[in-house]
């Protein structure tokens, strides 16, 4: 998303800026891996995430980290089978590992994930995300990625949010 959004929107004729942290922590011993990405119009921007407009949550670990550090207007899009929570926010459920799994590649969950998003947030083009995958994913994956990515934006636009 941050390689979309800073790299391949001025090409779709948009100027964004972008800062992204991460944190990956003891991740191979089963932690959670979190990103940080903001996106903005304007150069002068506070570079850190206080208050999300959105949370992607892939796991239920995840959730019940994260989802205290939300507003009431955050948008919450959750794995349906790997999040038991609901939260009292709008939220979208996107069965991201199982049509991963479809495809034949568990591991490109994320991608099914990035596709629902790019389609309901509307942040970014398709275009730019399609070029930031093709840059970042190895060629033994790039393809994968790439209908991973497609059948999100397929899920994204069926999607309609549900509210509590």
């Amino acid at each position: 998303m941050a390689r979309a959004a800073a790299l391949y929107e001025r090409a779709e004729g948009r100027e964004l800026f972008v800062n992204q942290t991460q944190s990956y922590g003891p991740a191979m011993r089963g932690d959670i891996i979190s990103c940080d990405v903001v996106v903005s119009d304007s150069s002068a921007f506070y570079p850190f995430v206080e208050i999300p407009d959105y949370l992607v949550v892939m796991s239920q670990l995840a959730y019940d980290k994260f989802i205290e550090h939300t507003g009431s207007n955050t948008v919450v899009m959750l794995d349906e089978d790997s999040v038991e929570s609901r939260p009292e926010l709008t939220y979208y459920e996107v069965p991201a590992a199982r049509k991963a799994e479809e495809l034949g590649r568990g591991g490109s969950a994320n991608m099914v994930m990035l596709g629902a998003f790019t389609q309901i947030s509307k942040l970014l083009s398709e275009g730019a995300v399609i070029k930031a995958i093709a840059n970042a994913s190895p060629s033994s994956t790039g393809e994968m990625n790439k209908k991973a990515f497609t059948q999100g934006m397929r899920i994204g636009r069926t999607l309609h949010a549900s509210e509590r």
